[in-house]
């Protein structure tokens, strides 16, 4: 689905129009689950913010511009909200004995891989693998989406494949 799509989803919400939440939801989804996963290491609980997500995007979609990337924005909101669940953990407010949980739909291989990837990369290289090669955007859509230069996008993309090959490269037995 285009950013345009997601800027006429926007101006919907903001006029308390849900009609099309499911679509945007549907589409967006993915990117926001992948980019809190890679923060909490935990299935399940990547779930349940994932939803908190939502929610909080819903209360604050009439303080977004028009101008703005709702994905973008769902992205920052579920960052902070895992941060923020990190947090309470590392200060004792959540118990959570932060085991991965495998679901059949998940492969714990692709955990290990976002991992790694989230070590050796910078964040914003790390966006762009995500978007493009977990999301199957297209450079172009990236681009959109964080409002970045095309050349900037494809900069990030080659940089971190040329850090993932190298890092993975002297990894291997």
């Amino acid at each position: 689905m285009k950013e345009s799509s997601f800027k006429v989803y926007l101006k919907e919400f903001q006029q308390d129009n849900l009609s099309h939440f499911n679509e945007f939801y549907e589409a967006t989804k993915r990117a926001v689950f992948y980019n809190i996963l890679s923060f909490i290491k935990s299935y399940e609980t990547s779930e349940d913010i994932l939803q908190d997500t939502y929610v909080k995007f819903l209360k604050s979609v009439k303080e977004l511009k028009n101008h703005s990337s709702p994905l973008g924005y769902l992205i920052m909101i579920s960052r902070n909200l895992s941060l923020d669940y990190l947090k309470k953990i590392k200060d004792g407010e959540i118990e959570d004995d932060y085991q991965v949980k495998h679901e059949e739909d998940f492969n714990q291989d692709k955990l290990l891989l976002l991992e790694k990837l989230k070590n050796i990369l910078k964040e914003k290289e790390y966006e762009v693998i995500i978007f493009h090669i977990y999301d199957e955007l297209t450079f172009e859509e990236i681009s959109s989406l964080t409002n970045t230069p095309l050349g900037t996008t494809l900069y990030r993309y080659n940089s971190a494949i040329k850090k993932a090959k190298e890092v993975l490269k002297n990894e291997a037995y």
